[in-house]
């Protein structure tokens, strides 16, 4: 007797399945509580939830070491969110450029940046800027080594409450420790500047998502060289006004007669106007 075959089924689109996501969409909570901002990225869009990053909530960003490219991530969001309304530093390794920022659409009128001196005083910090209605984001780099779930939660409820996006840079290693942020992405360089790679490690609506590959030039529209050309401009800008430097007066005491010496000439400043014009012609 030979077995029959069973037909091909999609079981994953069977009705009597039920998927947790689903149950996001039956709550009846206040749709202004699933707003987002658009990542500028159509793939990590198409994996988060609504199509874009939590218009308010904790996003955790983990990040191997600092400057491999997250700033160019949130660009767009940092775009958005000046506009309107102020973004907080918190704690930022480097002083942020206000140059490339301004560059990128940034409005860098809108931006504050807060130095603390403890972490008790990081984590108020950025807990009150989240219940301001005068701050849209709160970028901010806690003390790995002591902040904890509770800690998290604390900065969650602020940033719901206030309608605020808190974003926290974290080392890598905290992807193993507990976080009630609404979304942790793992971020890692690839062998291209204008590249990076992601893991979306937690998020709404669906399951952990690895290997997302993204092209920062597509949202920041800055790709490498011009930025390069920026750096230019700055180490350009400080050989300036080290030559500038250099040819400062310095004033020496002559007796009764004070002189004025330049690196290029040197005149007597009881000179009378007419001398000192003819004593310029000759140089």
């Amino acid at each position: 007797m030979s077995a029959e075959k069973t037909p091909d089924i999609d079981v994953l689109a069977h009705p009597m399945l039920w998927r947790g996501k689903d149950l996001l969409s039956n709550t009846g909570l206040n749709p202004s509580q699933h707003a987002v901002l658009t990542s500028g990225y159509a793939e990590l869009d198409h994996h988060l939830l609504g199509g874009g990053w939590p218009q308010q909530g904790l996003v955790d960003l983990l990040l191997p070491q600092a400057g491999i490219g997250e700033l160019r991530l949130i660009l767009p969001v940092l775009q958005q969110l000046t506009q309107n309304a102020y973004v907080v530093w918190i704690n930022p390794p480097f002083i942020p450029y206000e140059t490339a920022l301004g560059a990128c659409g940034v409005n860098t009128h809108n931006i504050l940046v807060v130095r603390t001196q403890s972490h008790e005083d990081t984590l108020w910090s950025t807990e009150r800027c989240c219940l301001s209605s005068g701050c849209a984001g709160v970028l901010a780099w806690p003390e790995e080594r002591k902040l904890n779930i509770k800690e998290t939660r604390r900065i969650q409820l602020a940033a719901r409450s206030g309608r605020t996006l808190a974003l926290f840079f974290r080392p890598i290693s905290a992807i193993a420790r507990s976080s009630l942020a609404e979304l942790r992405l793992a971020l890692r360089p690839t062998h291209s500047v204008d590249r990076l790679s992601l893991d979306i490690i937690k998020r709404k609506g669906g399951w952990p998502v690895h290997d997302i590959e993204l092209c920062l030039a597509e949202a920041s529209q800055t790709p490498y060289d011009v930025m390069q050309s920026l750096h230019q401009q700055l180490a350009l800008w400080q050989k300036q006004g080290a030559h500038a430097a250099q040819r400062e007066k310095t004033t020496v005491q002559k007796g009764a007669q004070e002189s004025t010496v330049y690196a290029d000439f040197a005149y007597d400043m009881t000179t009378s106007e007419p001398d000192m014009a003819a004593n310029n012609s000759l140089h």
